[in-house]
């Protein structure tokens, strides 16, 4: 059965760089991404097994053993709930002359005298959480149908049943907790690649049932983005999102997820934030809390947004922060500071924050990778921003009134402020 489901990797890998989303490049207008399904290795989802107190009518047979335990899980799809057929799988565990032994149906015949048995040296009432003993129970595949909008899928599932490892279920019942299962699987996500303007593109869905789909994308040569990034926003179907100077509308998904539909807004980007007077586009991004804000978010209740980029490396930015922190305490009524830090680390930037009493909103952009090579981020890059520090000042309505390096711009900024104190 390994070896089976190893071939069924390699296939499966192999298909998946087959792609014929990637042969021609799409100059413009409404078009389709190919999308193949992959599995996330290491991403996987445990479900608890429910035990039963009698034995359901369409079991044909269950085995006797000593403290046998019935019990059954309902699959759920990843399409439509209670779609799957088949959708329930029995299973039991025991002990049978002194070891423990679980088994599940994996035929699917009501018949659980038939099915493979897995033995542990497990006494009972003196096992613990570090023992792994489901390591050696192999990974099978279930093929299943499922149903969505009247359309009948085909479908896999790769999993196990194994052994509970958590005293958490139910810590008054040791009888439940030593003998409650769990299902271990890997979770299934669909890969598509596509050329716009030859530029190399990659796409991902990874659907659920619970939570809404989730379609990622970047370059090809780039790393998804992750929640733990400033600029990551969740996108899902019916979203516009911006894909070489122009945006798009991820307009639907096949019933499969073997293609992906995006149509042409034909809309294309302007410059934004370059230079006084332009207006800047409302940038969405996470703060160094991982809190979503946006520059619209922060001019709520406020005239003014004063956004500084900066860096602990950078002197000149450390000799002007104690300025920021003035201005910060004397117009807070009328005034949000957003702090974009291009720095190393995180934790840097936060002791820093914190010992130098930076009241105000801070976001984090990574400057170098693991690795040592250097990154600029986003929006340092639709902003143009090439020196440190910078300050931009917006109105309410996101207009540039200031725009500059160093002091000679703060002290147009406090000249603004002052002013509107005045009025």
């Amino acid at each position: 059965m390994n070896k089976l489901l190893l071939s069924g990797l390699i296939l499966l890998f192999l298909s998946c760089n087959k792609n014929k989303g990637v042969e021609k490049s799409i100059e413009t207008g409404d078009f389709s991404v190919v999308m193949q399904k992959k599995i996330a290795l290491g991403g996987k989802t445990n479900y608890t097994f429910r035990t039963l107190d009698s034995i359901p009518k369409e079991l044909k047979a269950v085995p006797e053993l000593d403290t046998v335990k019935l019990q059954y899980l309902i699959f759920r799809s990843s399409l439509e709930p209670d779609s799957i057929v088949p959708n329930k799988i029995y299973a039991y565990s025991g002990y049978d002359q002194g070891k423990f032994v679980i088994s599940y149906d994996l035929n699917f015949n009501k018949d659980l005298t038939d099915d493979k048995k897995y033995y542990f040296d497990r006494p009972y009432g003196k096992w613990t959480r570090k023992d792994n003993y489901g390591k050696n129970i192999p990974y099978d595949t279930i093929q299943y149908l499922e149903y969505k909008e009247g359309n009948v899928i085909k479908d896999s599932l790769i999993y196990r049943v194994v052994p509970n490892d958590s005293t958490a279920v139910n810590p008054n019942d040791a009888s439940y907790v030593e003998q409650v299962l769990k299902m271990d699987t890997y979770n299934h996500w669909w890969y598509g690649e596509f050329i716009l303007n030859n530029e190399k593109y990659k796409t991902s869905i990874q659907p659920s049932s619970f939570l809404k789909t989730s379609i990622t994308y970047s370059k090809l040569n780039e790393d998804f983005p992750q929640r733990e990034d400033y600029d990551f926003v969740d996108t899902e179907l019916k979203d516009t999102i911006e894909i070489e100077n122009s945006y798009y509308r991820i307009d639907s998904i096949s019933n499969d997820f073997s293609e992906l539909f995006l149509k042409d807004l034909e809309i294309k980007k302007r410059s934004h934030g370059v230079s006084s007077g332009e207006k800047i586009k409302d940038f969405k991004f996470n703060d160094i809390r991982f809190r979503s804000l946006s520059f619209s978010q922060l001019l709520v209740d406020k005239d003014y947004l004063l956004i500084d980029f900066w860096g602990t490396w950078c002197a000149p930015c450390l000799k002007l922060n104690p300025s920021v922190l003035k201005i910060n305490n004397e117009h807070a009524s009328q005034l949000s500071i957003l702090s974009f830090a291009y720095d190393d680390k995180r934790n840097k930037v936060f002791e820093h924050v914190k010992e130098y009493q930076m009241d105000w909103n801070h976001v984090f952009l990574q400057r170098d990778l693991k690795d040592g090579t250097k990154t600029y981020p986003k929006i340092l890059k639709e902003l143009k921003i090439e020196a440190f520090p910078t300050f931009i000042l917006l109105d309410k309505n996101r207009n540039i009134l200031v725009r500059g390096t160093g002091e000679v711009s703060l002290n147009k900024i406090k000249e603004i402020l002052l002013e509107k104190d005045k009025t």
